[in-house]
């Protein structure tokens, strides 16, 4: 064997649930972001036929174990076995193997009256084992499989992994590459450039990181790389999504002959947007939708803006709900950085004795103290409970501040 075609997919996370955090999708687009995600694992197979491939490689967390709809392994069982392609699966932490999880047939039958098909292979050992497919004479698959969702210490790739001869050899793994690790990502089964790069592997194929990454050794061969998440899964995942499509020959992966194919039809947008000077809503309204042409934004587009600056209410800020209309399918806007434009100075207009200019003075103190401390938490505790104290001294009504 001289050369194979794969499509290499990761981090599909099929069933991740998408309630909360910095976007606030509401469930009805909960639902069909959830769907969307269905849609990228059908294009990604549809994609591998028309190219005519000779593998699927599925680096890990395929579906969330801990979280699955009812229908979502019969989807999976009947989309594989549909596409009629050899399937290699390397289990992760979100979708690992275990006698009782959806990669036992005995668990797939009993509760789905299905069964893995034939063409799909799936790594079953906690520990470094191979696979050989029979019409892929030739090529020699090594990998392993999570056998729960916590993370792995252990440096798998710290030692030289021993191998039988082939012409091709090809390793799955669902790890993290060291100094790379994207904040809040769980370190597990570590490695460095170093120690992939040793091993006897033409190509590795990674999963685990949710950005496009490639690790090209001396010769400019890529030896290793993560397609990424195929879906943009939370508000720090912008830009492109989906899968990778290379031919392995011995030694790597030519620059050439890897290419990144987009699956998720909507994009992840972010910008920051400073609104210091803006005197009503309507400006800042109209900013925020100024800024869609230059970053682009389409209709089924996400989109999270970040105000900062200063504004004469603060962080409180009456933004329309109507706010992004037919430009995007959803907009989040924060103004939880947006600071009063008032100071907590002396006001003249006040007599010392009112109720209201002792509650500022006495938060002048405490804000200035937690200023000196660089307590930027208690900083804006502060602020919300000066918002609520002046609110109610002036008897307004109560809302809560927008938080992070």
């Amino acid at each position: 064997m001289d050369s194979i075609k794969f499509l290499h997919m990761s981090d599909v996370h099929l069933d991740r649930p998408m309630w909360g955090g910095k976007l606030k999708l509401p469930p009805k687009k909960v639902q069909q972001r959830q769907r969307d995600v269905r849609d990228t694992l059908t294009r990604s197979l549809e994609l591998a036929v028309s190219e005519e491939v000779d593998l699927i490689i599925i680096a890990g967390d395929l579906w969330e174990e801990d979280n699955l709809y009812p229908d979502t392994i019969p989807f999976v069982i009947d989309s594989l076995e549909s596409c009629k392609k050899p399937v290699v699966i390397s289990p992760g932490n979100h979708d690992y193997y275990s006698l009782s999880s959806h990669y036992s047939s005995d668990i797939t039958s009993a509760r789905f009256g299905k069964r893995w098909s034939d063409n799909v292979h799936i790594f079953r050992d906690y520990d470094f084992s191979q696979i050989t497919i029979p019409e892929l004479d030739g090529l020699c698959i090594t990998g392993i499989a999570y056998k729960s969702n916590q993370s792995v210490s252990i440096r798998r790739f710290g030692e030289m992994i021993e191998v039988p001869e082939a012409d091709l050899h090809l390793a799955v793994i669902h790890g993290s590459r060291d100094s790379h690790l994207p904040y809040g990502k769980m370190m597990t089964l570590p490695f460095n450039d170093q120690e992939l790069l040793a091993q006897p592997f033409d190509y590795t194929a990674l999963g685990h990181y949710h950005r496009l990454t490639t690790i090209h050794d001396e010769n400019k061969m890529i030896r290793a790389a993560y397609p990424g998440s195929m879906c943009a899964l939370s508000v720090s995942e912008k830009g492109h999504h989906g899968v990778l499509i290379g031919e392995l020959i011995k030694g790597g992966v030519k620059p050439d002959n890897l290419q990144f194919h987009e699956m998720d039809r909507r994009r992840i947008i972010r910008f920051n947007l400073d609104i210091s000077g803006l005197g009503h809503t309507q400006a800042v309204e109209k900013k925020i939708i100024d800024c869609f042409k230059v970053a682009e934004v389409r209709p089924q587009d996400i989109v999270h803006v970040n105000l900062k600056g200063t504004y004469i209410t603060g962080s409180r800020i009456p933004l329309s709900e109507r706010l992004g209309g037919e430009k995007c399918y959803h907009l989040q806007v924060d103004t939880s950085k947006v600071r009063p434009e008032w100071s907590l100075d002396d006001d003249p207009s006040l007599s010392p004795r009112t109720t209201e200019a002792i509650y500022r003075n006495k938060f002048k103190e405490l804000v200035d103290q937690a200023a000196a401390e660089d307590d930027q938490e208690g900083l804006t505790i502060l602020q919300n409970a000066l918002y609520y104290g002046l609110d109610a001294l002036n008897g307004k009504e109560i809302h809560p501040r927008q938080s992070e």
